[in-house]
């Protein structure tokens, strides 16, 4: 009989081992699953808080294009609830599809190291061969807006 419990025993031991190690794994993989979902939902909120609008005057294409130099300037503002990254690697601009990252990057009305919400970027695309109707896109954060205009 003695060698049945002493079995027992021993399976026992064996089963709350193996359950520890079990709870112990979903803890940790529970943990990571979360931490997972908070990221997630934070980028998705930046994303969801983050809007501009190209406010340049399409009216007025010489204000956007200047055939002499090939420089395409845009007013693009910031009219999401997030304050944003005023830099060139930040923003993309595609002129007719073609990718052109901005030569230069600055704030309207302000110090250059902030983008607030309301508040105006100049941006300049050096070196930009156009003419005719023109689709341009900006792009910051996946959010995005086009204007049209005849060079």
């Amino acid at each position: 009989m003695s060698g049945v419990s002493a079995s027992h025993l021993v399976i026992f031991i064996a089963s709350i081992v193996v359950a520890a190690g079990v709870a112990g794994t979903l803890v940790t993989q529970v943990d990571r699953v979360s931490t997972s979902i908070v990221n997630q939902n934070e980028d998705v909120e930046e994303r969801i808080d983050t809007d501009i609008r190209i406010i340049s005057d399409t009216g007025s294409p010489d204000s956007i294009y200047d055939s002499g130099t090939d420089n395409l300037t845009l007013y693009v503002k910031n009219t999401g609830g997030t304050e944003l990254t005023p830099d060139a690697g930040s923003i993309d601009v595609l002129v007719e599809g073609s990718f052109n990252s901005p030569d230069t990057v600055s704030r309207i009305d302000g110090p250059n190291d902030r983008w607030p919400p309301g508040t105006v970027l100049e941006v300049t695309v050096e070196n930009v061969d156009i003419s005719g109707d023109t689709r341009v896109t900006v792009s910051v954060r996946e959010n995005e807006d086009t204007i049209r205009f005849t060079a």
